[in-house]
């Protein structure tokens, strides 16, 4: 009876040994290397994916030290309003005497311009300190219509506001456009529905 029992201990630890050696060659066949590689890659991609795009992300972000200011530029085409909420935010804690509306008119009479003025004056900026530039229909052409207003105006800085992931390629369009003035980029923070890094 023990050998009995004896050899089919052996018999299995055989079978063992055998789907081991099996398995052992299987993984050092080439396809099978090659599957395992590319998984193990795969997985540390979609891993690693986030970390990536979050500091890519990060450095679409200009924020400067604010300092005091001719104007404060909301920059047209926040449909929430956030930008002009902010340049208002500040106008009332004192960094500039003036704010900078922008806007886009459509054919049937509504000016998104003239919307975002009167939202600031809502929010308690007096009306002959709001200055509006129009037909804005991208961020080049904002930066010129700022430059001919600030030149008009005798103003040299202006604190930029506008969101988070364009704050750093708006402010570096103006700077080019004006050149000579100092620009602080002051963007809206950013949070849901925006992605947050």
């Amino acid at each position: 009876m023990t050998y009995v029992i004896g050899k089919m201990k052996q018999d299995e630890e055989m079978k063992m040994n055998d789907v081991i050696r099996a398995l052992n060659q299987y993984i050092r066949s080439r396809p099978v290397r090659v599957l395992l590689i590319i998984s193990v890659c795969l997985s540390a991609a979609y891993i690693l994916t986030p970390v990536f795009l979050n500091k890519v992300a990060e450095g679409l972000i200009r924020e400067d030290s604010l300092a005091k200011a001719d104007a404060i530029v909301a920059m047209g085409g926040d449909n929430r309003c956030n930008r002009e909420k902010r340049a208002a935010e500040l106008w009332l804690q004192g960094w500039a005497d003036n704010v900078v509306v922008s806007g886009v008119s459509y054919p049937w009479g509504f000016h998104t311009g003239a919307a975002a003025r009167r939202y600031v004056m809502s929010l308690g900026v007096p009306g002959e300190k709001i200055f509006m530039i129009s037909e804005t229909l991208n961020t080049r052409a904002e930066a010129r219509a700022l430059d001919d207003l600030m030149r008009e105006r005798g103003w040299n800085s202006a604190i930029v506001v506008t969101s988070a992931f364009h704050s750093r390629r708006a402010t570096y369009t103006i700077e080019g456009a004006a050149p000579g003035r100092r620009f602080y980029s002051s963007p809206v923070p950013t949070g849901s529905p925006e992605w947050t890094p």
